[in-house]
């Protein structure tokens, strides 16, 4: 019992050096990846799932060939320097999938603390961030709209996309905190103040980087919401006044983003280059009336990246590791969400349960407003661990749990 509390104390402050993202967080990754597999290796096995072993192929197929096509466009050249960037995407998907899976005998409260550490980590992340940017660091009124200094490490400046995205994770425990104020056991109370605090502190870093998707993040964390009111007219009439709130938003102007007339037109060129290289080449406009810009790895060009981690890939490498990732994610994505509305239909909306879906909710956004270069890989590789770790909790085969939880 002492080695598994050891074990569990020394894995949270791992998840939380990932989201300070300190240097050689990468090889930290894989420390924590080699020692949780090592632990778990004389755990009974069991049958492992089909969509499991099938994601994990597929995984390792994207990997490869993205890597090789990356290589062979001279976009990681020499190959020898680039080691570590080969490494991170063959190596690290498809094992952190199965990682996360075989982590399931330690329990649903281990996995509430990985991700609640790494969380907390990558808010302190993105506040130090702001401070150390601001002149001086307590002008809490100073925004940035590009870059901002990086905490520590290698570049010393990142995207203001990079930073926010940290944040997010915090924002969407709003609603994980709000419902356990009224909760009878006052240690859940502190907690639930304790995690509306960090999604203010979020809320103010959306705001400094100027995070427009943190609230599409935010909105979608609250959808589970509509299943908790008891009437159905409740429902009928809270999702209409939503729809109709942004519609109207949108309609007006007042929230506008030029995300979707790129990605249309990204979508509407994808003949230019099957094979990837990033030759992509298009005119799209966007929020400002007659404003026409311009897409492509070219000098003066508007931007050089379709914001959508999907798209991203096909940009820099083509249709073959395209393909190879969906399949592996399409089938995860379905899995996962049986297992949050089973989960729902059997204990109820739980904070636990709230919390895990409020991740997931960033992870979505991300991949669907984010390009892969802002991920720096990281965020990208854990989402794998986080979606291993849950595939397990929402399976009902519990044959491996042998070891004690946290």
């Amino acid at each position: 019992m002492y080695k598994v509390t050891r074990f569990c104390v020394i894995a949270s402050l791992v998840a939380l050096l990932l989201g300070l993202g300190v240097p050689k967080a990468f090889s930290l990754l894989y420390l924590g990846l080699l020692v949780a597999t090592w632990l778990t290796w004389r755990d009974p096995w069991g049958a492992l799932p089909r969509p499991l072993i099938w994601s994990f192929i597929w995984l390792g197929l994207f990997g490869f060939s993205y890597a090789v096509f990356q290589v062979g466009w001279k976009v990681w050249s020499p190959s020898a320097m680039y080691l570590g960037e080969i490494l991170a995407v063959v190596i690290l998907p498809a094992l952190g999938l199965l990682t996360g899976w075989r982590l399931k005998s330690l329990g649903q409260s281990f996995g509430t603390r990985l991700l609640l550490s790494y969380v907390a980590g990558a808010l302190i992340y993105s506040l130090v961030s702001l401070a150390i940017s601001r002149t001086p660091w307590w002008n809490i009124g100073e925004i940035f709209l590009h870059v901002v200094r990086a905490p520590w490490g290698y570049p010393a400046f990142l995207s203001t996309r990079a930073v926010e995205q940290r944040a997010f994770l915090s924002l969407v425990l709003l609603p994980v905190g709000l419902p356990l104020l009224r909760n009878a056991k006052k240690s859940l109370r502190y907690l639930g103040a304790g995690l509306i605090v960090m999604a203010c502190l979020a809320t103010h870093v959306a705001w400094a980087l100027q995070g427009r998707i943190g609230l599409a993040a935010l909105a979608l964390s609250l959808t589970p919401c509509l299943w908790l009111l008891r009437r159905a007219w409740m429902r009928y009439v809270t999702a209409f006044l939503s729809t109709a709130s942004i519609a109207i938003a949108v309609g007006s102007g007042y929230v506008c983003d030029e995300r979707p007339w790129l990605i249309g037109g990204f979508l509407a060129n994808l003949h230019q280059s099957p094979w990837g290289g990033r030759l992509i080449r298009f005119s799209y406009l966007d929020c400002t009336p007659y404003a026409l810009n311009h897409f492509g790895s070219f000098k003066g060009s508007s931007s050089f990246t379709p914001h959508n981690l999907i798209l991203d890939i096909y940009n820099d490498a083509g249709w073959i590791p395209t393909v190879c990732l969906l399949m592996a994610i399409l089938p995860l994505l379905w899995l996962l969400l049986i297992g949050f509305w089973r989960s729902v239909s059997v204990k109820g909306w739980t904070w636990p349960l709230a919390l895990r879906w409020s991740f997931l909710s960033v992870l979505l956004v991300e991949w669907l407003a984010q390009p892969f270069l802002y991920t720096d890989q990281l965020m990208f590789s854990i989402g794998f661990v986080v979606a291993g770790i849950l595939l397990a909790e929402f399976s009902p085969d519990q044959s491996v749990a042998n070891m004690p939880s946290c």
